[in-house]
C-alpha cells in the first residue's frame, strides 16, 4: 500500500528521519526562497537532503516564488541549481507558485510565463520539473501550463481539477512521528516515484560497481586471507587454503567472507574456483609446490618438493598423494602442479 509523500521546510523543526522513514514514501524538501542569495535558502535544506540520502528516502525539492516576472523566475530557477548541485534526486523539483499576495497580482500570462521561465531553465540544466499550486490557481491563472507534472494543492477529501496530476497535497495537518505536529501530505499517482529516472542527477556519477568474479555459495581456493575486508596486510601463514563465499561487501578491498569467518579474500589471492585444481583424479602424476604445507598447514620435509607422486585419492580440494600405495601427505589441489 503506497504511502504518503511529505513536504518539508525549516519550519518543521529538525526532524529525526530515521523515525520518519518507514511513514513515508519520499520527500519533497525546500531548497529555499526567492532569487539566487544564500540568506534565502532553507536553514534545514542542506541537513534535510544529507538525511535522505543517508537513509536512501526518495526526494525532491521545491522552491517558494516570488518572482513577478519571466527574469526572476529564471533567477529563482538558478537558487534551485545552486542548491543541487552535487545531489542526486529521484523526485521532481517543483517551483511553488502559491497566490496572488505572495507573488503579485498577476495576470494569467504573466503567471504563465513566470511558470515556463523557471521550468525552462531548470529543464535545460537536465532536471524533471514540475509545479506546485492550489485548485484556484491551476483553474485560473495556471490553465494554460499543461507542459509540467503537476502538484495539485486541495485540502479536501478528493481532488476535484479535471486536469491529470500526479501529487496531490490533501493536507496541511498530517501526523507524522519524527516530525512537527503539523507535516504536509501528499498522495502520489502513477509512475510519479520512477518518472525522473537520471535526469535528476546533479552529483557526481556514482562510482561504477567493480565486476565480480565470484559470488555467495561459491567454492574457493586461496593463497592468503585478511582479517577485514578492508584490510590491506594479507596473512599468508595460513592453515586453511580453501573455503565456501558466504557473504560480498562489492567495494571493499577484500570483498569476499570465507566460512562466515574463517577470513576476506580477493581476487588477487583466489587461486581457483570450486574443482579448478580439483580436478585431479586417482594416479595422476603431481608435484607439491616449493614453499607449501600439507592440507592441515603442517610444514613438508626439503624433499617432498623435488619428488613426483601419485594422487592416491581425491576428496573436494584435499588430496592425497603418495608414492607406491604409500602416503606421503593430504595437500590442498591448488598447491599441487600436474605432470
Amino acid at each position: 500500500m503506497a504511502k504518503p509523500i511529505v513536504d518539508v521546510s525549516e519550519f518543521n523543526g529538525i526532524l529525526d528521519w530515521d523515525e520518519i522513514k518507514s511513514q513515508i514514501d519520499g520527500a519533497i524538501i525546500r531548497c529555499g526562497y526567492g532569487g539566487n542569495v544564500v540568506s534565502q535558502d532553507d536553514p534545514q535544506y542542506a541537513r534535510n537532503v544529507k538525511e535522505c540520502t543517508r537513509l536512501k528516502i526518495p526526494f525532491g525539492v521545491y522552491l517558494f516564488s516570488y518572482a513577478k516576472n519571466a527574469a526572476e523566475a529564471e533567477n529563482e530557477a538558478e537558487h534551485v541549481l545552486r542548491l543541487v548541485e552535487g545531489w542526486n534526486l529521484s523526485l521532481p523539483i517543483y517551483y511553488d507558485l502559491e497566490q496572488n499576495d505572495v507573488v503579485g497580482n498577476l495576470s494569467a500570462e504573466g503567471y504563465s510565463a513566470v511558470a515556463r521561465s523557471f521550468c525552462k531553465r531548470i529543464e535545460a540544466a537536465g532536471g524533471v520539473v514540475g509545479i506546485y499550486s492550489n485548485l484556484y490557481l491551476w483553474e485560473t491563472k495556471l490553465k494554460s501550463v499543461n507542459e509540467y507534472t503537476r502538484w495539485l494543492a486541495q485540502w479536501s477529501e478528493a481532488p476535484t481539477y479535471d486536469k491529470p496530476f500526479l501529487l496531490w497535497q490533501y493536507t496541511s495537518s498530517g501526523v507524522i512521528r519524527g516530525s512537527s505536529p503539523r507535516t504536509d501530505l501528499s498522495k502520489w499517482y502513477g509512475d510519479f516515484m520512477t518518472m525522473c529516472g537520471t535526469r535528476n542527477h546533479f552529483g557526481k556519477a556514482p562510482a561504477p560497481q567493480p565486476t565480480l568474479k565470484y559470488k555467495i555459495g561459491d567454492e574457493v581456493s586461496f593463497k592468503a586471507l585478511y582479517r577485514a575486508s578492508d584490510s590491506k596486510d594479507a596473512i599468508t601463514n595460513i592453515a586453511v587454503t580453501h573455503g565456501k563465499i558466504t557473504r560480498i561487501i562489492a567495494n571493499a578491498r577484500n570483498p569476499y567472507l570465507i566460512n562466515d569467518g574463517t577470513g576476506w579474500v580477493n581476487d588477487s589471492v583466489i587461486t581457483a574456483k570450486g574443482g579448478e585444481t580439483a580436478n585431479l583424479k586417482v594416479n595422476d602424476n603431481v608435484k607439491v609446490k616449493p614453499g607449501a604445507k600439507d592440507y592441515n598447514g603442517v610444514s613438508l620435509a626439503p624433499f617432498v618438493y623435488q619428488n613426483t607422486y601419485q594422487v592416491q585419492e581425491v576428496k573436494g580440494n584435499r588430496i592425497v598423494i603418495g608414492k607406491d600405495k604409500k602416503v606421503t601427505a593430504a595437500i590442498a589441489a591448488d598447491n599441487l602442479i600436474k605432470v
